[in-house]
Order: C-alpha cells, then sequence, then structure tokens
C-alpha cells in the first residue's frame, strides 16, 4: 500500500547505492516520492539509477558525506537546485573487532561516517528546513546504538552517538515544524553485512546470532512506516524490538544473556 506521507516529496538518501539506502529508494518512488541518492562513488550510482528505472524521479550525487567541505558545496548545491522535503541519513560503514586488535584508524573512520557523516548532511540540509518551515529527517543508528556488544567498541561508539544527537536534535527541531526520527535496525541481509561478516570475531558471531538477520527490503518497509506514522524511534523487526526494551529495562539480564552467547564460541577462534 502506498505511503500517501512520501506522495510528491522530495527525498535524500545517503548510501543510497545499495542495501537499505537503494531499498528506501526504490520503496520511495513507489510511493510517488522524487528520490536522491547520494554515496561515494558514480558507478554505483549510475548501475542503482538504472536498477530503480525511473530516470524521471531520480537523481545522484556523489559525495564523501565524511568530509564537511564535500558536503556542503554538493549538497547545498543540489537542494538549491532541487529543494529537499526529506533526508535519510543511511550511509555507514563497519569493521568489527577486538578493541586491543582494531587498528586506531577504524575508530577514526567510523565515527567519520556513521556520526560525521550525519552531522555534515543535517547542518546542510536542515536550514532549508527552518526556512520552509517544515521537513523530516530520519537518522539511521542501528541496534548497536542501543546495546555494545563484543567486538563492536568502535561501531557501537558511533551508533549511540547517532541516539544521542538524534533525541537532542528532535527537541531543537519540533518547534520548526521538523520531525526527527531514528532507526535501530539489527542485522541486516546487504553487501556491507557480507563484508562485516568475514571479520567479526566469533563471539560477536555467537552474539549477534539471537537476533534474526532483516531483508534490506523489509527493515526499509518499517522505516518508512515509522516515519509516516510519526514514530521518533523505529525498531524494526520484533527481535530487535524485545531486544532493545530487554537492554533498556533489564540491562542485567541483557548483559548476561550476551555473555552467555559470547561463552559459547569455539575456543580456536578466540586465539
Amino acid at each position: 500500500m502506498a505511503l500517501t506521507y512520501f506522495q510528491g516529496k522530495h527525498v535524500l538518501v545517503t548510501g543510497g547505492s545499495s542495501g537499505i539506502g537503494l531499498s528506501v529508494a526504490r520503496q520511495l518512488l513507489g510511493h510517488g516520492a522524487t528520490v536522491t541518492i547520494l554515496a561515494r562513488r558514480q558507478t554505483l550510482l549510475d548501475d542503482a539509477r538504472t536498477a530503480l528505472a525511473t530516470p524521471d524521479r531520480t537523481h545522484t550525487l556523489s559525495v564523501d558525506v565524511s568530509n564537511e567541505a564535500d558536503v556542503t558545496e554538493k549538497v547545498g548545491a543540489h537542494i538549491q537546485q532541487y529543494p529537499a522535503d526529506m533526508l535519510i541519513n543511511n550511509a555507514g560503514i563497519v569493521m568489527p573487532g577486538r578493541f586491543l586488535e582494531l587498528e586506531y584508524k577504524h575508530f577514526r573512520e567510523m565515527m567519520d561516517v556513521n556520526y560525521f557523516g550525519t552531522i555534515h548532511m543535517c547542518r546542510t540540509v536542515l536550514p532549508q528546513f527552518v526556512t520552509r518551515g517544515g521537513g523530516h529527517v530520519l537518522n539511521v543508528s542501528s541496534m548497536a546504538g542501543a546495546i555494545g556488544i563484543y567486538g563492536y567498541t568502535a561501531y557501537a561508539a558511533s551508533k549511540f552517538a547517532i541516539c544521542g544527537f538524534s533525541e537532542a536534535l528532535r527537541g531543537e527541531m519540533w518547534p520548526h515544524k521538523i520531525r526527527v526520527s531514528v532507526c535501530l535496525p539489527p542485522d541486516t541481509d546487504t553487501p556491507q553485512l557480507a563484508f562485516e561478516n568475514q571479520f567479526k570475531p566469533a563471539e560477536t558471531k555467537a552474539i549477534a546470532g539471537t537476533v534474526k538477520t532483516m531483508s534490506a527490503d523489509d527493515v526499509a518497509s518499517a522505516m518508512l512506516s515509522g516515519m509516516a506514522a510519526g514514530k521518533y524511534e523505529i525498531v524494526p523487526g520484533m527481535d530487535g524490538q524485545l531486544t532493545v526494551v530487554a537492554s533498556r529495562f533489564l540491562p542485567g539480564v541483557t548483559r548476561w544473556v550476551c555473555d552467555m552467547s559470547q561463552k559459547k564460541a569455539k575456543p580456536e577462534a578466540k586465539a
């Protein structure tokens, strides 16, 4: 069923060339929106635009969201030409690993893309929303933004930061009639997950296996339904919702479950 909330709207989707971002763009087009998909590599954006098969309502923009100047210049110019109604900050990277083994550069990269990428996009787009008297921002965090587990010291920090930022931003934006939402997806069947699984410690895999992996289409559908319903926090999937509730109301039990799952990891994988 089409969601009329998106009819005729122009939506910016970062990380839109694959995975959740591409699924979101496809569904937005189905709901009557115009989309701009943003990513670093133009070749992937061109392929995505072809796959979306709605060239008259699909724009592409090659931009590095971690680069403030790049975002300010390119996104700023784009929305002057094509004013935006909504922004979905979906771009993100992940490199799991044990804290004492993970290179410092990965901590910096994940914060630069996941957190500061969100900041750069909001700083560029929100002034236009304020001037126009409305808009909607959705920041994509993660289940790792609600519960920090083994192997995610770098990733969880960047995703917790997005949750804190989004909650504070919501308070500042609603007087301007601008909605702010945050989404906490579980593991999602995307190329990024396939990449990540090559590097996950066995303990991380054991804990992550307690929550069902979702399809990108299902996560995108939950995300857009939540936005249309005016929800602040959107948690796709029943398993994810139970995990978030448990982490907040039964934190000791949640840690115990994670610890027990961690113990199931094969000893040889810990070496």
